[in-house]
């Protein structure tokens, strides 16, 4: 599989990579069932089932001991007035 640079910020608490923003620059994978490759084996084929996604190539720019912020709002359950029944 491919990959494309991406830049992110890692949180040790739970072991998320949250991904900030995408550099642009790929790496080729060089297998031929990867039609993102150079040496993709169906070059004129238009409906083949080979990969067509980019992995990430992960660049770590801040590292974090916490949780992220979807942890710790999962965790916190949200306000009471909202998906709650209240006043029962």
């Amino acid at each position: 599989m491919c990959n494309m640079e991406c830049f992110g910020d890692q949180y040790r608490g739970c072991g998320h990579y949250v991904r900030i923003y995408q550099t642009g620059i790929t790496y080729d994978c060089g297998r031929p069932n990867c039609k993102l490759s150079a040496a993709h084996m169906h070059k004129t084929a238009k409906n083949c089932g080979c990969n067509m996604e980019f992995s990430d190539h992960r660049r770590v720019r801040n590292l974090f001991q916490t949780k992220c912020d979807a942890c710790l709002e999962y965790e916190g359950g949200g306000s009471d007035e909202y998906g709650h029944r209240t006043g029962r």
